[in-house]
């Protein structure tokens, strides 16, 4: 497979390893992101900057160029997309990561990524077991979407979660505040803004949710 042009070959940024400014501003993430190497036909993360450096990465942005600007301004993200075949931005990397309607192009702070994890719920502080079942769609480092069988939170405050860890048996305990719920039938699809959860266990979920969005992101 041949390896096409990389981000810091397109940009000159100076930011691979060994390069004219790595000295000084550090190496670039994406330069040495060799678990994505072969994406899109780069070398390490080269052709896949925008997830890894820029806007559209988990947690800090850390690419010379996405801190000027958006990611989805960068010709060398519409020369990937053009080179690769990529007619939709969602083929590219998940579509949730910024509100199009409102043109907040990449600039939310953290990926919502798919999830899938037993759970039990405890709809409000009065209610004495976890007698619902559910399971987790998407989560982030705010929040997370369940599906579930409907029930009506028991106010005041957070309702509480135990949910099974990815890669184990173990559970963990969770709690947070319901932003919106909709009704389907005799099932309910909510969202809830987490008041706590094990910073660990919270590292384990992402951490796991995003080796899967690596994964899939490899059939391109």
């Amino acid at each position: 497979m041949a390896v096409r042009q990389n981000c810091w070959e397109f940009n000159k940024c100076g930011r691979e390893v060994g390069g004219k400014r790595s000295g000084e501003t550090g190496v670039c993430p994406s330069a040495v992101a060799a678990s994505c190497s072969g994406l899109y036909h780069g070398k390490n993360g080269g052709r896949m900057c925008w997830a890894i450096a820029g806007t559209f990465a988990a947690g800090k942005i850390r690419g010379s160029f996405a801190r000027e600007f958006s990611c989805l301004n960068c010709d060398f993200l519409k020369s990937v997309c053009k080179e690769e075949d990529i007619c939709n931005f969602k083929q590219l990397t998940p579509y949730r990561i910024y509100n199009d309607s409102s043109r907040m192009f990449g600039r939310r702070r953290f990926m919502r990524l798919d999830a899938y994890l037993d759970m039990t719920i405890n709809p409000g502080k009065h209610v004495s077991s976890y007698g619902i079942i559910g399971v987790s769609i998407n989560f982030c480092r705010e929040g997370f979407s369940f599906i579930s069988e409907n029930f009506e939170p028991t106010p005041p405050g957070p309702i509480e979660f135990r949910m099974q860890l990815p890669r184990t048996d173990k559970c963990t305990r969770a709690s947070g505040d319901v932003a919106w719920k909709t009704k389907v039938r005799d099932r309910c699809f909510a969202g809830v803004k987490i008041t706590y959860l094990d910073d660990q266990d919270k590292r384990e979920i992402l951490d796991y949710s995003y080796d899967r969005w690596i994964e899939g992101v490899r059939f391109h």
